[in-house]
């Protein structure tokens, strides 16, 4: 057994052949410990083979000491690792992520992050350091009748009541130049006459030739910024198989025309090409959002939905062309 059964084995088998003068075969006498616990020949086993005069087989010892790696041996017919093998798929991998655009290679990135370390986390800490102790602090000077601060009574927030609602009924000059100045009369002026008195401001954004889908992605709710999921959800809209032959209708032979004028190369400044156009993106930000698209200018359009029914409830987003190069978002009255 020497070379195919570990050197523990061995030392335990050949104190257990010290037994076999005295315990000869019998079990009762052996108790087969050795066999019971360790899956070795006990002194009964030992005292049979000396007693035949044959050698101790193989097979009497557990696998366990016979094994003399820990690594996992291939045996014949079984399968060589290529289960397991990820050359094809990260080959894959680099296919696709070389032809996506910026936008959508930032995404892929940021999935692979996610797996390759699991420890990290894209969300950032606070801007400010949050106080988690202590009481709350309440703004304003103490009452000075009082050495330590209560809450007021009923009849104190009664007089407060009604003092703000006389400083509400005589609106200040300072407040009424605040809201014309968001009203940005320069951009008013390029809407229509019998549509300015119905204008509740006009909020501009950043002019980078993402200015359209930077209106969009501030209406929808992800802000300014956040314009470039603007363009990935319009580019998975167009290529929906839902809506394809809706889309071929549309745009015909200009399909891919439109879909590459959502595609960017980097988060720069952008090419007329790859400007919000109208009406090619009215169609696809109806249909995507599910909204009423709503545009003032020079020329006024308004797109429906196309692939569901009007709702009274449907939202309403309302964009500006001015200056012929640049959009702004408008709130309505």
């Amino acid at each position: 057994m020497r070379g195919s059964v570990s050197r523990a084995a061995l030392r335990r088998i050949g104190k257990e052949l010290l037994r076999v003068d005295y315990v000869g075969t019998n079990r009762k006498i052996c108790g087969c410990t050795l066999r019971t616990s360790y899956g070795l020949p006990c002194a009964c086993e030992l005292g049979r083979y000396t007693l035949v005069g044959i050698l101790i087989p193989i097979d009497v010892v557990h696998v366990h000491w016979r094994k003399l790696t820990m690594e996992v041996e291939l045996e014949v017919g079984e399968d060589d690792g290529s289960e397991v093998d990820m050359t094809c798929a990260m080959d894959e991998l680099w296919r696709r992520f070389r032809s996506l655009d910026v936008i959508e290679k930032k995404a892929l990135k940021s999935r692979v992050c996610e797996l390759a370390y699991p420890t990290m986390t894209p969300l950032c800490p606070p801007p400010e350091k949050l106080k988690t102790k202590g009481g709350v602090k309440k703004k304003g000077k103490k009452p000075a009748e009082y050495d330590v601060y209560r809450d007021p009574s009923y009849h104190e927030y009664v007089d407060k009541a009604s003092q703000s609602s006389q400083r509400q009924s005589q609106p200040s000059q300072t407040s009424k130049k605040l809201k014309l100045s968001k009203k940005q009369p320069q951009f008013i002026l390029q809407f229509p006459n019998h549509i300015r008195s119905y204008i509740e401001d006009v909020v501009n954004v950043e002019s980078d030739g993402n200015c359209g889908f930077r209106v969009i992605a501030s209406l929808h709710g992800y802000g300014e910024d956040g314009w470039p999921m603007v363009r990935r959800e319009l580019g998975l809209e167009i290529i929906d198989k839902d809506r394809s032959t809706l889309y071929d209708k549309l745009f015909s032979n200009r399909l891919s025309e439109v879909r590459e004028s959502l595609m960017i190369e980097s988060f720069g400044s952008q090419p007329p090409e790859k400007w919000l156009s109208l009406p090619d993106m009215g169609y696809l930000i109806a249909n995507r959002y599910n909204v009423v698209l709503v545009c003032l200018g020079n020329l006024c359009m308004t797109f429906f939905p196309m692939t569901s029914s009007h709702s009274p409830n449907v939202s309403i987003y309302c964009i500006g062309f001015v200056n012929h190069n640049h959009w702004v978002q408008v709130n309505m009255k």
